[in-house]
């Protein structure tokens, strides 16, 4: 069952194969005859050229030998040795070329080496009779002509030579054989791929052409398929061929995937090419409206996460202001000042701190930035009068956009306007407000500005109320010192006093026997003299209980500013974590 299944499955891919394969095996056959073409050639030109070698030791080689010695002997003209000194020169190279031709062809030249050797036993003989005719021994010559010993050696070659041509000739019929063979078995196997091929490539195309409607078809529903779930257009698109569809589909996907690698890279401004409004209800539920709605939300959710972070951000530079200037209350102010007017982009910037120490508090303006003169002069502000008095009375954030006309002008180089937007916020520490900030700006303050400076005016406030302790730390330190510099200005005078006692009772002494009435006088005196020393000791007594009561009071205030520096450090650590 799985095997049928397999070839109903691969049935064109198996009929391809075996054409594929039909193909390889004549591809192979051809290249094989080819290579038997190319070896018969060679096999042909190389005993073709053996045997005219082997000749060529008979036609050119004796006959010139011959040729040569009985012109010279006839003549005695040098000139008539060329023909034979020729053939000894080429000598040689003939029997060298018929040697590395037949051991190529695993011949056995023993019989070729015997017969060089007759051969080079002619050429010496030739030059002897070409030496008795230069010396004149023309009998001597003619006795060795007449033995004619080229034909003993022509004789000796038509043994040996035949041998050579008849195999070469047996070679070279060999070849022919087998290339006439290989031409009978590409024939063959020409009519087999014919017989085979035929009926395989028309079933192949039948089931191409099948193949090809459902794949149209599977195309079409591709189609409404990327309409219905990855992006519908919103008008018929046509198609022409089914490259167009498959890369229609493909550049849907391209897009969503372009979409998402944008989206993961955090940048929030990619569009879905071709979504318009036109078509953006039709697409609400597919991938591409879904990625839309993925990419706002992601949007909203950097946004506000961005607005956190600056924030938070602006909060640990606060409160290291706030920390690095909370001993001077005058430097803390012109600090906050800049800093808030900078990090929330006002042009405008009030700080008013509330100052309770007389009969009737009021807000006093402790610093300001780029205010204009007549906002500047109003250093002082009552509670309950105007914006920032009924602010602190209330209790409440105030946001204006609409700027009562005259109320402040931001001025530059080129002349003034009136702000856009006022903001006027209680800082509160532990629902007491300790001052109230005012922010002119030329731009509305968002939810998020407004909140940042809520959690900052915890921060002054809390850093109000610690100078204001600090303050009044300082303040009762200073009067125990003016007490105990009074104490010691009284036990000076005391001491005094008891020099003048002695001096007197010295003096009362001395004329004791003179004023002896006085006696009972000086004595009251005395008495009343002592009843102020034991007053000035008990005063001295309350004074070192006052003093003692002092010292606890001043470390009790110790105690209450660092229990005021431990929650300011928590509520600052609180916020961060948030």
């Amino acid at each position: 069952m799985k095997m049928k299944e397999f070839g109903r499955r691969n049935i064109i891919t198996v009929a391809i194969a075996l054409v594929g394969t039909l193909l390889v095996v004549s591809t192979f056959s051809i290249f094989q005859n080819r290579k038997t073409v190319i070896r018969n050639n060679i096999i042909r030109k190389e005993s073709d050229t053996l045997v005219s070698y082997t000749n060529a030791l008979v036609s050119y080689y004796l006959h010139n030998l011959d040729l040569g010695i009985r012109a010279y002997g006839a003549t005695g003209d040098e000139e008539m040795k060329g023909p034979m000194e020729a053939a000894l020169v080429d000598r040689d190279s003939m029997f060298h070329t018929l040697e590395v031709g037949l051991q190529a062809q695993s011949y056995d030249v023993t019989e070729l080496r015997e017969l060089q050797r007759e051969f080079e036993k002619y050429g010496d003989y030739c030059l002897e009779m070409a030496a008795l005719v230069k010396v004149d021994s023309m009998k001597t010559f003619r006795e060795m002509l007449s033995k004619n010993e080229g034909l003993r050696v022509w004789l000796r070659w038509n043994d040996i030579g035949v041998k050579i041509i008849n195999f070469e000739k047996k070679m070279n019929k060999e070849a022919e054989n087998e290339y006439q063979a290989a031409l009978d078995n590409n024939l063959y196997l020409q009519f087999f791929i014919l017989l085979i091929g035929l009926p395989t490539l028309m079933f192949v195309i039948t089931k191409i052409k099948k193949d090809t409607r459902e794949r149209i078809r599977l195309l079409k529903e591709l189609e409404l398929n990327n309409r219905q779930y990855v992006f519908n257009p919103g008008e018929q698109v046509e198609f022409h061929s089914q490259e167009e569809v498959i890369e229609h589909s493909i550049r849907n996907f391209q897009n969503a995937s372009e979409f998402i690698d944008s989206i993961s890279h955090g940048e929030y401004t990619i569009t879905w090419p071709e979504l318009n409004e036109g078509n953006q209800s039709l697409n609400e539920n597919n991938l591409a409206g879904r990625l839309t709605k993925m990419r706002d939300q992601l949007r909203q959710f950097k946004k506000e996460e961005e607005k956190r972070l600056w924030s938070n951000e602006g909060l640990t530079k606060f409160s290291e202001i706030v920390r690095n200037h909370q001993q001077n209350l005058v430097e803390l102010s012109n600090e906050i000042v800049r800093f808030l007017s900078k990090y929330l982009q006002a042009q405008q910037c009030g700080l008013f701190i509330l100052n309770d120490t007389g009969e009737k508090p009021y807000l006093e303006l402790k610093a300001c930035y780029a205010y204009d003169r007549k906002k500047f002069a109003e250093r002082k502000i009552d509670i309950g009068i105007g914006l920032v008095g009924q602010a602190y009375l209330e209790g409440e954030t105030t946001l204006l956009t609409k700027v009562p006309k005259g109320y402040t002008y931001i001025t530059s180089g080129i002349g003034e306007t009136s702000p856009s937007c006022v903001l006027i916020l209680p800082m509160k520490y532990n629902d007491k407000i300790e001052a109230i900030i005012e922010l002119a700006s030329l731009k509305k303050f968002e939810e998020h500005e407004i909140a940042f400076l809520e959690k900052a005016g915890e921060f002054v406030a809390a850093a109000v109320q610690g100078v204001r302790t600090t303050e009044r730390m300082h303040t009762l330190l200073r009067t125990s010192q003016e007490q105990t510099e009074a104490m010691h200005a009284q036990e000076e005078e005391m001491r005094q006093n008891m020099e003048e006692l002695y001096s007197t009772q010295e003096e009362i002494q001395r004329r004791e026997q003179e004023a002896a009435q006085r006696i009972l006088q000086l004595e009251e005196e005395q008495k009343v003299l002592q009843l102020k020393l034991r007053q000035e000791a008990r005063l001295n007594q309350e004074n070192e209980l006052r003093n003692q009561a002092l010292a606890n009071a001043l470390e009790k205030l110790k105690e209450r500013e660092e229990m005021l520096v431990r929650q300011l450090q928590q509520k600052q650590d609180s916020n961060g974590s948030r």
